[in-house]
């Protein structure tokens, strides 16, 4: 009969194949047999995707095996001849100085860089598109959007990743699941914030991250620092839950670390430490410390096994090769690890590998995590396309509402609503009061195009991070978000929009009903095509002060150009009025203003021909100006119905290229 505790008294130089690593002198340790212990510890309590179900009705974990990869980055190896194996129910730290390779590590194993050599597996089966759903990569940013509580964002993910059929009440019942088992409940209805807006902590920020990606259930969960800037507490907290949560429903993780404290260390399962590009030791992390003692290298009593290890593979050049060759000798006999130079060495122990890896693959199974893996062909997106259209759209109305409708935004509306409408206050309509009146027409209509392009100036840029992360994940497809960012921030804009110029208007005492319900539909579309110019630049220059800049140049181009200070052109600069869309909302909002004939009485000393004509004729009747008199000032060539086409063309010509930007330039990881 044997027992954890009879492990321990193994014979000095017992090896043990199947755990990845042969070496004289290392035993089993402490960490395999608490994990030895743990593996019968199973509940049935739902998670992830698999709310409802039973526990042999999950998504189990796969085997993940990497052999002989290597990575070439602009002429620079970043991998060389990388290998290991992680099992379901195992917890792996992937561990190394900075510069390493680890990040390049995780990303090679989630399929977002393809590998020079080596091959990646999931149950002995290659990494495949659909394959790849199965597994969940967390960065090591937590990005957000910190409007948005906690539950919106876990709620707007499961509509995004879930698929339709999965109702509402379970959506809810999944997440409810995994905010209990992750701890945060407390924050549920908390906004996520960030660092101008108090929100969660970065603990539970992380656990959210991490809760966003279980929610697929994912068979293998790549974590690239989880840890990372969380205090000691906070940190062993978040991976006794990663360990729990492995063991309990047999998943595979995968976790980059720098430098854990000791408790930390001691929950991982298995250790995978990287030196520039290579492996310095592969196997139970409870064997480091006889590793490096075998290889002369004495690791001092109570001293941090992870901070001893890395301070020795960036002590010096020479000892950095010892230990990867050290490391290297005794891979060649690992039937987990093999040297991509010895794989056909020894077929021997190429055939005794393949053995243990079925063995271990029948164990698995036989402990209920699941039949053998069968690859079925899934639709591309989990959700359908008005589902994310509708949840994209909600998620960014949500996220602009605090910023758009904010106290300062609405006061600033009202100001410059009110001042302009006193300095303006029931202009006469007389001749010498055209100007003002075109003044008036030109405000509201540069004031309609510029506040809008700033607010859609720097809202790629902030966003591109999120973005990206979702588009790699697959989460939704990229007209979706591009149609939910157009129609999100229309409904809090357009009603600014009413009260400004309903107050300015009538403040003003400009033309009457008629006009006033048909400027506001062009002052409208003016809005339109600036929200629309201002994402087209956003997603051109992805910097926000280049993105401004190139805003503030075109504002004052459209302020020269729009119709009001300059009339005529030189001939040879004539083509320059036609980029400045404002000059055609200008145009059409006159056109509106001087379309009665007999609105505007001539002056004494008038220089209108129709005016001076009749005070020849009869000096004491009051003449009013025709409209056309009027307009011709403006040099307007087309009606109005041909001003409004114009900005329609404009929209669908900024929208388009944008989105073609999107598709094809703002690629992810671009």
């Amino acid at each position: 009969m044997s027992s954890c505790q009879d492990s321990n008294s193994l014979p000095p130089h017992s090896t043990v194949g199947s755990a990845g690593f042969s070496s004289p002198g290392l035993a089993l340790g402490e960490g395999e047999c608490e994990r030895a212990r743990m593996e019968g510890f199973r509940l049935d309590s739902p998670t992830g995707a698999s709310a409802g179900q039973t526990e042999s009705q999950k998504r189990r974990g796969l085997a993940v095996r990497f052999r002989g990869v290597e990575v070439e980055i602009q002429g620079r190896q970043i991998l060389r001849d990388v290998a290991g194996t992680v099992l379901p129910g195992e917890l792996l730290a992937l561990m190394g100085p900075s510069g390493a390779g680890k990040t390049t590590l995780l990303s090679v194993l989630t399929g977002r860089i393809q590998a020079k050599s080596g091959q990646v597996t999931l149950d002995d089966r290659p990494l495949t598109k659909s394959l790849r759903r199965m597994l969940c990569y967390v960065m090591q940013q937590d990005i957000f959007f910190p409007y948005l509580t906690v539950k919106d964002t876990l709620m707007c993910q499961a509509h995004l990743r879930l698929p339709d059929s999965v109702t509402f009440a379970e959506k809810e019942k999944i997440i409810s699941v995994l905010v209990d088992e992750l701890g945060i409940k407390k924050c549920l209805n908390t906004i996520i914030g960030n660092d101008f807006v108090r929100g969660v902590s970065g603990g539970e920020k992380k656990r959210v991250n991490i809760a966003c990606e279980l929610l697929t259930d994912p068979s293998v969960m790549i974590l690239d620092e989880p840890t990372s800037g969380l205090d000691s507490s906070t940190s062993h907290s978040l991976i006794a839950s990663l360990k729990h949560y492995a063991v309990k429903h047999r998943k595979t993780i995968i976790s980059s670390i720098h430098q854990p404290s000791s408790p930390v260390f001691h929950m991982f399962d298995k250790l995978l430490l990287m030196s520039d590009g290579e492996v310095a030791y592969y196997g139970p992390a409870s064997r480091i410390v006889d590793f490096f003692a075998d290889l002369g290298m004495p690791c001092t009593p109570l001293y941090n096994p992870a901070d001893y290890m890395l301070d020795k593979v960036k002590e010096s050049p020479e000892v950095r090769q010892d230990i990867v060759d050290y490391s290297n000798k005794f891979r060649v006999s690992s039937v987990e690890c093999p040297l991509l130079s010895h794989d056909k060495a020894d077929t021997h122990l190429q055939s005794m590998a393949g053995g243990l890896s079925e063995v271990k693959v029948v164990a698995t199974d036989r402990e209920g995590a699941g039949a053998e893996l069968v690859e079925v062909e899934s639709p591309q997106w989990a959700s359908s396309f008005w589902m994310q259209l509708r949840t994209l759209t909600a998620r960014s109305f949500k996220q602009q509402l605090p910023q758009i409708l904010s106290l300062v935004s609405v006061i600033k509306t009202l100001v410059m609503a009110v001042i302009p409408g006193l300095i303006w206050f029931q202009v006469p309509r007389e001749e010498d009061q055209i100007r003002a009146r075109c003044g008036m027409l030109f405000y509201l209509v540069l004031y309609w195009f510029i506040a809008p392009i700033y607010i859609a100036l720097p809202s790629f840029p902030a966003e591109r991070p999120i973005i990206n992360k979702e588009r790699l994940a697959g989460s939704y497809r990229l007209s979706a978000y591009f149609l939910a960012k157009l129609l999100s921030e229309l409904p809090l804009v357009i009603p600014q929009l009413l009260v400004h110029v309903s107050i300015s208007f009538w403040l003003t005492g400009l033309n009457g009903p008629g006009a006033y319900f048909a400027d506001m539909g062009i002052i409208t579309l003016t809005t339109i095509t600036s929200q629309a110019l201002g994402l087209l630049i956003s997603v051109t220059f992805l910097r926000i002060d280049q993105a401004m800049a190139v805003g503030m140049s075109l504002m004052i181009l459209m302020i020269l150009l729009g119709g009001f200070f300059i009339q005529k052109l030189p001939f040879w600069l004539v083509w320059l009025r036609y980029l400045a869309v404002i000059l055609f909302s200008f145009h059409a909002t006159v056109q509106l203003e001087f379309r009665d004939n007999a609105s505007f009485r001539c002056a004494s000393q008038s220089f209108y021909p129709h005016c001076a004509a009749a005070h020849l004729n009869n000096p004491n009747e009051t003449a009013y100006i025709p409209a056309q008199e009027i307009l011709d000032q403006f040099s307007i060539p087309l009606p109005i119905w041909g001003n409004i086409l114009v900005l329609v063309l404009y929209i669908l010509a900024f929208q388009v290229a944008a989105y073609l930007i999107l598709r094809f330039v703002r690629t992810p990881g671009k």
